[in-house]
């Protein structure tokens, strides 16, 4: 057995149906000048319906989303999201990032969690909703959290001491059940790998957890660009491999950031992925690729 998905991320779906000007009066103010000028510009909803047309035709068993799905982590973004995520027709896993937690008061009132948790439901560590782990035969999808309200022009993520701890323990047990752990994340985890003022300010500690513990492969979105590296773990001679995916919504034709999906068809003992980039009219996919 094995699992077949999607994955995609940044779709920044938006809707400001009903949204009074006193909900700009925190960081929304900078970050709605900045959707008006240029990230509204560049992301087009058709995009996201057109891979879940996709999703269905290629008949994967799940939609897997590494954070962004909103702009501003308003009530009207969450339910719009909400409703597109229903209308799919596949299963869909996501976890958040730091747009979906834009505000002190998103994250205190927990409006992520609360209003998408139809779509992390899993496993979970006593003290705390990440990690989940979704189990699907010989395949487990491990959803790790780095969402934190962050200062005007920042777009960091912190992973924290208690749940890099939890994290450990999870990795542990699933290893030593033999199954293939897929670790989603929406920040980098390569050192070196985002911009100025976009880092995970834990990414150290993370990276002793997968060095540790292992891993058969972490996906995470973010930069809005296609990536690849690797982590170090427990085997020298089998380093973890770590993918980045482009925004799914982004309209850009600058190689690399052109809005792009993976499907991967993952077990225990393989990976193999095939990356499908937007071209203008279509998401195609790559030549020339291979297993992870």
């Amino acid at each position: 057995m094995g699992l077949r998905f999607l994955h995609c991320s940044d779709i920044h779906l938006l809707s400001l149906r009903g949204v009074g000007p006193h909900r700009f009066l925190n960081k929304r103010l900078t970050g709605g000048v900045n959707l008006m000028l240029k990230r509204g510009k560049h992301h087009d909803e058709a995009l996201f319906d057109r891979m879940c047309e996709h999703a269905r035709d290629r008949a994967v068993d799940r939609v897997v989303i590494t954070g962004d799905l909103s702009n501003l982590a308003l009530e009207q973004e969450f339910e719009h999201i909400r409703t597109k995520l229903r209308a799919i027709g596949v299963p869909v896993t996501v976890i958040p990032g730091n747009h979906d937690a834009y505000t002190r008061g998103s994250v205190r009132n927990r409006r992520f969690e609360q209003m998408l948790d139809e779509f992390m439901a899993g496993e979970r560590s006593e003290g705390g909703d990440y990690p989940f782990v979704q189990r699907y035969g010989d395949v487990a999808l491990v959803g790790v959290s780095t969402a934190q309200a962050s200062l005007p022009m920042y777009a960091v993520g912190t992973v924290g001491p208690e749940q890099l701890e939890r994290l450990d323990g999870v990795l542990e047990r699933l290893g030593a059940e033999g199954l293939g752990r897929i670790v989603l994340i929406h920040h980098p985890v390569v050192p070196g790998v985002s911009k100025k003022r976009h880092d995970l300010l834990d990414i150290d500690a993370f990276g002793e957890v997968i060095a540790r513990r292992g891993a058969e492969l972490i996906l995470h979105g973010h930069e809005h660009t296609l990536l690849e590296g690797t982590l170090a773990g427990p085997d020298s001679e089998r380093p973890v491999p770590v993918h980045g995916i482009s925004s799914g919504t982004n309209i850009s034709q600058h190689e690399g950031r052109r809005a792009a999906f993976a499907i991967y068809q993952v077990s225990a003992a393989s990976i193999e992925r095939e990356l499908h980039v937007w071209d203008g009219e279509d998401f195609r996919p790559q030549p020339g690729e291979a297993a992870a």
